[in-house]
């Protein structure tokens, strides 16, 4: 119950006399006891006349009231074909297993429940609209997934989470709406969230607030998961099993240099005995060896079983694993500062061991983990550490590295990551890692054809800003020109069975001057422009000369939106012609009524962000190659209309055929095609200023009437292409070895044919 249907269900009324407005109320209640009750629900003073008269008063309950009502929270239910974000999460960190049983506290339609039920792990669910009736099950697993963000009351909010936290038996995963960007558009404020156009109520968080909530709420130390999602373990030996899958890499065991009779004759139980002391670097104690007793039985104690083993390995070897392992401790503490530090008696036994083993005292290990994580906050150090990185790709600004080997980097590397990843939890379908050598940041990309692709792009990117904890979220893949990603093989460790073939290319691409030492990534348009004048082609992971080394470069051209079947796609934003307004459904039909009579309209701009809807003029829309923008309206999601002038430098559209579909008669679509083909295919072409026609028209629209052999090249470019230096360039402009020309105060080149 909020507090305007608190309010309004103390007061026994039908009618009130004071401002003759209609509500259950009776006109016997005066405006002083109105603002007594109010005081008393919100606990707030109430001040007699001004904004709290008895009309504002009524008013308020009444808005309340019927905004409480029509809150659906159904709706906020979707249908699922996949697991949801905090399943898949339990699932990978190994939280639901065929063993573990999960309740799901707010299960929808129950897709997640279908799903794993068909893997064979034992799950219950319940939801107030769905299954109304279904028991509230005490469970190992409790999943309550964007369930607390669709809850518009505060204190039912908190007493949902504590109900979940009760049946809790060994962990609770939380999810909830967080915000990575400034794009709450299209809803409307309500209590500490907002009311979707849907009907539905959304309260939407930052990292740093959920996280907070949980704990003030339940008095409970949070762990990130994902964007959006942490756990909240009330079994110790479970977060502890947890938190070592964190920070523990994975060690090969030493291998066997020499023969020794006495190792063959009992090898079973000394391999066994090497892969518990890889995995811990240190000797176990006779609890934490299943095998202890035979061995011990055969030779007197672990430690002399131990010896047998150096001497058939190397001291070298176990010195490199023990190193290693307390490595990963050091890690593991450097980053519970981001929480509260367990004491000593908190650890487990087993870390406590470690603790001894590597670092003697608990104070000691702490003070090396505080020393590391200070010298993770000096962008100085960062950069120090990403240069002399044996691992990652290391560009101008930054070292790339595959998410495989984020455990390889050094500590302090560990560490500034590690404190993003303490901070969002794991980027779901992130598999490459970006570290800003001196900005404060980390980022996490999407390369989903990092192994297939010789020089992939990034589709996806989540930034953190470790100084200010700000989150964003980036859609790249439909970038005209993005940078090609090259050098993989340096991404991935050096055992990696992919490296070879990677190497190979890149070995290939340095001998022919394609790629070179210090280089950042290069563009599509440049690379594409270098393979043409040295005559190469890619065959896969192989650079192999070109048949037709004469042929312009290839210009990928955009596509329509996948989404829609028609329409170009700019951010969050679609736009379409007129024509093909249907495929925007009620979006559309609903902003469309509010226009005024007789408004003329060719594009219809949706924004999915905010719900806004733009109704453009483009009076030259099928006869200009670029048409222009003229009068437009803008219908906001709150049915607001507001109505601009055609400006006197308008905006311009590229890639018209993208508003409509390939049969459209208005103009020559595959004509079209080949104008955006055109001027992609132009070097230097600001791409921030061709939406105004002013630009286009003197910049572009000349360049687009001349042959390519007019077309002249600035100086970086023909550097890159002729692999020269600056002054070398100079030397063969002033030998007239290449033709040139003047313009202000730049070199413009026409570079040699290809051989």
């Amino acid at each position: 119950m909020n507090r305007s249907t608190e309010i309004a269900d103390r007061l026994e009324w039908d009618y009130c006399g004071s401002c003759e407005r209609q509500t259950q109320a009776c006109n016997c209640v005066s405006r002083q006891c109105l603002e007594r009750i109010l005081q008393d629900v919100t606990s707030e003073p109430v001040k007699a006349g001004g904004e709290s008269s008895c009309a504002t008063i009524c008013t308020w309950i009444l808005i309340g009231r019927q905004m409480s009502e029509s809150i659906k929270r159904h709706k906020a239910a979707i249908r699922r074909t996949e697991h949801s974000l905090p399943v898949k999460c339990m699932v990978r960190d190994q939280l639901v297993t065929t063993d573990r049983v999960m309740f799901d506290y707010g299960c929808g339609h129950g897709d997640d429940l279908t799903g794993l039920q068909a893997s064979g792990i034992t799950c219950y669910g319940f939801d107030p609209a769905f299954r109304p009736d279904a028991p509230k099950i005490a469970s190992p697993v409790v999943n309550l997934g964007f369930v607390l963000n669709v809850i518009e009351d505060v204190d039912e909010r908190s007493t949902t989470l504590k109900d979940a936290w009760e049946l809790a038996e060994q962990v609770l995963c939380v999810a909830a709406r967080i915000i990575v960007s400034d794009q709450s558009g299209g809803d409307v404020e309500y209590g500490d969230g907002v009311l979707t156009r849907i009907g539905t109520f959304q309260k939407y968080y930052t990292q740093a607030e959920l996280r907070q909530y949980l704990e003030d709420a339940l008095g409970q130390e949070c762990f990130p998961a994902a964007p959006g999602v942490y756990y909240i373990f009330r079994d110790k030996e479970l977060k502890s099993t947890y938190l070592a899958s964190k920070y523990r890499r994975r060690i090969a065991a030493p291998r066997k240099r020499i023969a020794e009779v006495r190792y063959e004759e009992h090898r079973d139980i000394l391999d066994a005995l090497i892969e518990a002391i890889t995995e811990l670097g240190r000797l176990p104690e006779p609890d934490e060896f299943a095998a202890s007793e035979p061995v011990i039985e055969v030779f007197g104690s672990l430690k002399r079983a131990f010896a047998l083993i150096r001497r058939v390995t190397s001291d070298d070897d176990w010195e490199v694993v023990r190193k290693q392992r307390s490595e990963d401790l050091l890690v593991y503490l450097a980053l519970a500062n981001f929480g509260r530090r367990p004491k000593f008696s908190e650890l487990s036994l087993k870390f406590q061991r470690d603790v001894k083993a590597f670092f003697t005292s608990y104070k000691n290990a702490c003070e090396e983990a505080d020393q590391l994580m200070f010298r993770a906050g000096d962008p100085m150090e960062i950069d120090a550490a990403c240069q002399r990185s044996p691992i990652g790709r290391l560009c101008p600004n930054s070292l790339w590295i595959h998410e495989c080997v984020r455990d390889q980097l050094e500590p302090l590397l560990r560490i500034y990551e590690g404190c993003a990843r303490a901070y969002i939890g794991s980027v779901e379908d992130a598999n490459l890692i970006k570290i800003h050598r001196v900005s404060g940041k980390v980022s996490y990309l999407a390369c989903p054809t990092f192994e297939t692709d010789p020089h992939p792009i990034t589709t996806e990117t989540t930034k953190i800003w470790l100084r200010t904890l700000r989150v964003g979220f980036y859609e790249t893949e439909s970038r005209n020109n993005p940078p090609l990603l090259d050098r993989k093989d340096q991404m991935l460790a050096a055992e990696d069975e992919r490296r070879a073939k990677f190497e190979r290319l890149t070995k290939q691409e340095f001998k022919h001057g394609l790629i070179h030492e210090g280089d950042d990534f290069l563009t599509r348009a440049v690379w594409q422009g270098n393979l043409q004048m040295l005559g190469f082609s890619h065959r896969g992971h192989r650079l192999v000369k070109s048949s037709q080394t004469s042929a312009k470069p290839k210009v990928v051209l955009p596509k329509r939106c996948s989404k829609l079947g028609v329409g170009k796609r700019i951010g969050g934003a679609v736009y379409v012609h007129r024509q093909y307004e249907d495929v925007l459904r009620e979006a559309v039909a609903t902003a469309k009524a509010t226009l005024p009579s007789g408004f003329s309209y060719t594009v219809i701009k949706h924004n999915e962000l905010n719900g806004n809807v733009s109704f453009i003029h483009c009076p030259d829309f099928d006869t200009a190659d670029e048409p222009s923008t003229g009068d437009y309206a803008v219908v906001r999601s709150d049915g607001s209309i507001k109505l601009h002038r055609a400006l006197a430098d308008p905006y311009i559209y590229h890639h018209k055929w993208l508003f409509v579909a390939e049969d459209y008669q208005g103009f020559d679509v595959a004509q079209s095609q080949k104008r955006s083909a055109a001027w992609m295919s132009l070097d230097n072409v600001d791409k921030s200023l061709i939406g105004r026609a002013s630009y286009w028209n003197k910049e572009v629209v000349p360049r687009l009437t001349q042959s390519p052999e007019d077309d002249w090249l600035r100086s970086e470019e023909v550097r890159k292409r002729l692999k020269l230096t600056t002054c070398e360039l100079a030397h063969m402009r002033e030998a007239g070895e290449l033709q040139f020309k003047k313009q202000g105060n730049a070199y413009l080149y026409r570079p040699p044919a290809s051989e």
